[in-house]
């Protein structure tokens, strides 16, 4: 199949970007007030729900050895992101991994939709440099698949630790069991659909089905087109997990740990130990980013991470180490918001400009075959 089918079925269009990306300058303007009117909301929240003073206080906490802590924190963090797309797409180089993924949050955290530009910039690279477009969606695939896996299991387990040790509110022990119970539904449905193609085909199918019968009432949702596209998502994954889904577990694990890591430090170069925010209320606050940032998306998670960090690591403790908590989210958000930007910028001017890394589209599915071979035999 010719890299023109592939790019059609992927929904790509001929700059390696999303098909239905935004196109019209209205279209755009919109997307943009809504998302800079959701962080000037955030920011208005946290500057009239704050404590007098408590901004300016935070600020001046916040010494040059913390600041130079929280870069060197931030480009550790990015680091741990290269080894799963490296481990996901045989032959990459970790110098390309760590091109791509530094270029791609820089324009994460800057634009509108972000997210999905970002993604289609993804696309561009690792097709200029010889992958072929399969390849490359089943990359996108895995390590998105696996990356939300991660973190809500990770929360899960932080909720039900805040909940042994009788921090949090009122009704968070059935929120966690909703949340078990999601992503208990969620593997085993994940599990079922790549063990069986039929199960795949009969599942997407009567999702299509349900949705029929929505949109008869609802005409404006979306055709899911499940009967089609979840086979095609279990073709994309299966043969590359059959591959490396363990150490696609074990590094995307630490991936994940090491931007709890990031915050946790953040909180304890601030004075606040684990008497006044628990490990467990850190891993919390960092999951329910997550969460939030999907819910209400905005550039980098921009205002809308800072009010869950805030609201969640502040909760119950006095006035007095407020401050200090908005001080550790202010370093959090260096490390994991600003540091990604100069460096995305650079290595994405690299690529547009250097062609030492440039091969013929396709040229590298070899380099795939060449690690795949006898590996079919190796179930989930």
């Amino acid at each position: 199949m010719t890299e023109e089918a592939n790019d059609s079925r992927s929904g790509l269009d001929d700059e390696g970007l999303p098909a239905d990306r935004p196109r019209s300058v209205g279209r755009r303007i919109v997307s943009g007030v809504l998302s800079y009117g959701v962080v000037l909301l955030a920011v208005w929240f946290l500057v009239t729900n704050s404590e007098t003073g408590s901004w300016s206080s935070a600020v001046a906490l916040i010494t040059a050895p913390m600041a130079v802590a929280a870069v060197i924190l931030g480009v550790v963090n990015l680091a741990t992101n290269w080894p799963p797309i490296v481990v996901t797409l045989p032959g990459l180089r970790l110098r390309e991994a760590a091109v791509t993924n530094t270029a791609s949050a820089a324009l994460s955290n800057t634009v509108p939709e972000g997210g999905a530009v970002a993604t289609g910039l993804n696309f561009a690279m690792l097709r200029s440099w010889g992958f072929t477009m399969s390849d490359i969606t089943s990359e996108v695939l895995v390590t998105g698949t696996w990356s939300q896996l991660t973190k809500f299991i990770l929360l899960a387990i932080g909720l039900w630790a805040v909940v042994m040790q009788g921090w949090a509110p009122d009704g968070t022990e059935w929120w966690t069991l909703a949340l078990v119970t999601l992503i208990a539904i969620a593997l085993v449905l994940l599990v079922r659909i790549l063990r069986s193609a039929g199960f795949a085909a009969r599942l997407g199918a009567w999702c299509d089905a349900m949705a029929t019968r929505i949109r008869r009432r609802v005409r404006r949702i979306p055709d899911p087109g499940l009967t089609e596209g979840l086979p095609a998502f279990r073709t994309a994954m299966v043969g590359l997990l059959r591959l490396c889904w363990g150490r696609l577990t074990a590094t995307m694990v630490l991936s994940q740990l090491t931007v709890v890591l990031v915050l946790g430090v953040c909180v304890r170069m601030l004075g606040l130990d684990e008497a006044t925010i628990s490990w467990a209320v850190i891993l919390v606050a960092w999951g329910l980013v997550t969460f939030a940032s999907l819910l209400i998306p905005t550039p980098g998670g921009l205002g809308v991470a800072e009010v869950v960090l805030v609201g969640v690591l502040g909760y119950g403790l006095p006035a007095s180490d407020q401050p200090a908590v908005l001080a550790a989210v202010l370093l959090y958000r260096i490390a994991t918001f600003l540091v990604p930007i100069p460096i995305g910028l650079v290595t994405y001017l690299y690529w547009r400009s250097s062609t030492a890394w440039r091969r013929p589209a396709g040229s590298r599915q070899a380099a795939v075959e060449a690690v795949s071979p006898g590996t079919t035999s190796r179930g989930l």
